[in-house]
């Protein structure tokens, strides 16, 4: 029986071997000129193609928005290992999955016509090969950064080979798309001149996940809530330490709490078995199966509060990092109508939750006395508070925005 780690080891050869071996075939295909997919029809419309390896859920929350406007026919160009069905939903007009960078050449010159490519990161290795070969306009969309992860030089190897590609990204994109100001300090580490046009454009609630008739678990004890990323104990906590919630469980529950972990559709079942065995024995923990984004305020909306219980001391992810960064559950939870409980040390996502009074900033050791400072009394103020935030910040309201910017930059 192999551990968790050795199946994590094993899983990495084996995509590893298999994009090497399909490489070698399609940079034969490539040389022949054999088609990888049909011609894309766009008609009047612009044709935007989101590319990259790993799909997050808030592009095709864009596309959908942007899709409505009815001047744009979205394609959607991913890894085959990093497409999440779950979060992909079914407004794109193409979806083709690549195995490869010669793959993903083959689509680019096979669908002709694409006005934008739309390079969505982490990781970036895939927006740079769409933005060296084709000649369309290049916008690259950033959430997480990891220029300011661990500094320029860090010791990990697989990041030492992916910073050259978020490099190259940043600095010759011909916009970009920031939902947080970690690429804006990212720019500045990388001494960007010109920069490139930029738009802040923050994640945002989407309209169509907005709950109003929620019905709450229990009225008589708190239960809070965790959607997305987590790791089991194999994994080493310098990068994973803010999402292995062993401790916070124990720390929780021990007062009476009752804290439900949804983990994201993209996370693998190895690093959750263990967090399955610790909810047989703890009846305040229950660990759920992954939900889809479509689904996924709805079930949230039960609870009382969404967490973002990451600190700076669980691991040795920069200051820089946790002061910037922003992440799709905080507005996940302000779609179910949730209140957002949030570690102080993530300064701009605290900053939103107080600037509305949607939520509560709280100090690692506030964790230890949870338990006295909520309760079933005061949530209902705090619930009303979400309710108006999310209103402030709906994507519906904002589309236009990323619109403009497109308009703007293709026009340069």
């Amino acid at each position: 029986m192999l551990t968790a780690k050795q199946k994590v080891l094993w899983m990495k050869i084996r995509l590893a071997a298999s994009d090497r071996l399909s490489a070698m075939a399609d940079a034969l295909l490539f040389a022949l000129h054999v088609p990888a997919c049909a011609k894309a029809t766009p008609g009047d419309k612009k044709a935007i193609a989101f590319t990259g390896e790993f799909l997050p859920p808030r592009i095709p929350r864009m596309a959908k928005w942007l899709k409505r406007g009815g001047n744009y026919y979205t394609i959607l160009l991913c890894k085959k290992n990093g497409f999440v069905p779950e979060f992909a939903g079914h407004d794109f007009d193409r979806i083709h999955l690549f195995r490869n960078a010669w793959h993903l050449k083959r689509l680019l010159r096979s669908l002709g016509q694409v006005d934008i490519i739309h390079g969505f990161a982490p990781k970036s290795h895939y927006g740079n090969v769409a933005r060296k070969f084709s000649s369309a306009t290049y916008i690259h969309d950033m959430q997480d950064v990891y220029t300011i992860y661990y500094g320029t030089n860090p010791s990990m190897r697989w990041l030492r080979a992916e910073l050259p590609h978020e490099r190259e990204c940043l600095l010759y994109a011909d916009g970009v798309v920031a939902h947080c100001l970690e690429a804006n300090v990212a720019l500045r580490v990388l001494k960007a001149d010109p920069k490139p046009p930029t738009l802040y454009f923050p994640l945002y609630c989407d309209d169509d996940c907005f709950i109003r008739d929620a019905k709450k678990i229990s009225d008589t004890e708190i239960h809070l809530v965790y959607a997305g990323g987590v790791a089991g104990s194999h994994r080493d906590p310098k990068h994973y330490g803010n999402i292995q919630f062993h401790k916070l469980i124990e720390t929780l529950t021990a007062q009476g709490l009752h804290f439900h972990i949804y983990p994201s559709p993209s996370s693998s079942r190895t690093d959750y078995e263990e967090y399955e065995a610790i909810a047989k024995t703890n009846a305040r923990f229950h660990f759920h199966q992954p939900v889809a984004q479509g689904d996924l305020s709805r079930e949230l909306s039960q609870y009382h509060f969404g967490m973002l219980p990451f600190f700076r001391s669980l691991s040795e992810q920069s200051e820089t990092k946790l002061k910037y960064a922003t992440t799709l559950k905080l507005f996940n939870y302000l779609e179910a109508g949730l209140p957002v409980m949030v570690s102080r040390d993530l300064g701009f996502q605290s900053w939103i939750v107080e600037r509305f009074g949607c939520g509560i900033g709280i100090e690692l050791e506030d964790l230890q006395q949870l338990g006295k400072k909520i309760n079933p009394e005061t949530t209902p103020a705090y619930i009303r508070a979400a309710l108006i935030a999310r209103e402030k910040m709906a994507l519906s309201g904002q589309v236009k925005r990323l619109e403009a910017f497109y308009n703007k930059v293709v026009t340069c």
